[in-house]
């Protein structure tokens, strides 16, 4: 997961689970499995920690409360 969560905190946007796969494999010359990286992600996403879902497969870092602007 700190794999996951250093690519998705290094590209300040949300990305596509395609895309984390890809640049996992190119910065970190790790391959994921897609459907256990789903699945993980999605596990922190119901749980409230780490990660939201922002579209279908799609996630960004979970902003701390103090972050929110709305």
């Amino acid at each position: 997961m700190s794999v996951i969560h250093d690519i998705l905190l290094s590209s300040q946007k949300p990305l596509h689970v395609t895309d984390i796969i890809a640049l996992a494999k190119r910065n970190f010359n790790m391959d994921l499995d897609r459907e256990s990286i789903v699945s993980a992600i999605t596990k922190k996403v119901k749980s409230g920690r780490m990660f939201e879902r922002v579209a279908p497969n799609t996630f960004t870092i979970l902003k701390k409360p103090e972050e929110n602007t709305s």
